[in-house]
């Protein structure tokens, strides 16, 4: 994180989105008066569709910008403070040792006989 960019001056950027919505905006026909327009988005782990009126489309895309934003802002605070967490409790990756690899042995195009039961 730079010096001018701190965990305090993230969360006074999440505290300035005043609308937020999640999911995306589809126009889903064409009618006399123009185009029409559903809200699609996950609600209690299904996909949701809802109407959406063409005067609230330039609205809500701008609501939906606002999570979009909600979201980086929220990952570019997470992640300098788990990287120092790790730091501090000494959390490392214990790596797997490096196996030696079998030679690689093609397989016969032939099929096995089965065995005799004599």
């Amino acid at each position: 994180m730079s010096a001018s960019i701190t965990p305090q001056s993230l969360i006074e950027q999440i505290l300035q989105i005043q609308q937020m919505e999640h999911g995306s905006i589809s126009a889903v026909g064409h009618g006399s008066d123009g185009p029409y327009f559903n809200l699609n988005s996950w609600l209690h782990r299904k996909n949701c569709c809802r109407y959406l009126h063409k005067d609230k489309v330039a609205t809500v895309q701008q609501a939906i910008e606002g999570y979009r934003k909600y979201q980086q802002l929220t990952q570019n605070y997470t992640r300098p403070v788990i990287e120092k967490s790790r730091a501090e409790l000494a959390i490392g990756v214990k790596k797997k040792p490096h196996r030696k690899s079998k030679p690689h042995r093609p397989k016969s195009s032939r099929p096995k006989k089965p065995k005799s039961r004599s």
